[in-house]
């Protein structure tokens, strides 16, 4: 069974109520048993307007060529859920990229029954890092306490989700990855808050399952 760290990067908001839309997404395989990266996932995706502003992409380091290369959403959500397999654990270091990508599938009325077993490693490796503080431990800063050298550029989806992954695998005898699902409950509360959304109603419908 693998362990699937994944980063989300998100569009730069310029007005009150502007919805986050995912513009990248970074993953990698982590091996539990040889405690090994065996695979990496990296896709950018489009906004609804199709423009990516200029101070976004200089925040994540995203080229022209990646604007254009871009793909929609459920295309890119769809090849990220063929790439997952059958049996992970998806982990991600804070909670807030889990929020991102479930509201924006369902803003785009795509499936969730391939999001399971979640993690937050965030919260597990910060308190073994500094056992001593209640406030979270921001990725840059753990990788310095454990003594892991940064690979690429920071605020690069797929850079960041290595080197989260690292940190999976030195401290991954410590921490327990749960087995979970969403709930019915939770995913009609992520709905209920999205209908307040004017880019809820307007999304047509898209389907995102695991190909045989």
């Amino acid at each position: 069974m693998d362990a699937v760290v994944f980063d989300l990067e998100l569009v730069k908001r310029f007005r009150k109520g502007q919805p986050s839309e995912i513009v990248e997404i970074g993953a990698c395989k982590v091996d539990l048993e040889t405690k090994r990266i065996t695979d990496q996932f990296q896709i950018y995706i489009s906004p609804r307007s199709g423009y990516v502003s200029k101070s976004t992409r200089k925040f994540i380091n995203m080229t022209k060529e990646d604007v254009k290369n871009a793909v929609p959403f459920p295309t890119g959500i769809q090849q990220f859920v063929n790439w997952l397999g059958d049996s992970y654990f998806l982990c991600s270091w804070g909670k807030d990229d889990r929020l991102h990508l479930i509201n924006q599938c369902l803003r785009n009325r795509i499936q969730l029954d391939w999001f399971q077993n979640y993690n937050d490693i965030q919260q597990q490796i910060g308190k073994i890092i500094r056992p001593d503080t209640k406030s979270q431990l921001g990725l840059k800063s753990a990788l310095e306490l454990a003594g892991i050298e940064a690979v690429g550029k920071a605020h690069r989806g797929i850079d960041d989700a290595i080197n989260t992954a690292e940190l999976l695998i030195l401290y991954l005898d410590q921490i327990t990855l749960q087995k979970n699902s969403l709930s019915k409950k939770e995913i009609s509360q992520f709905i209920l808050k999205n209908r307040a959304r004017p880019s809820y109603k307007e999304q047509r419908p898209s389907i995102a399952t695991k190909e045989n």
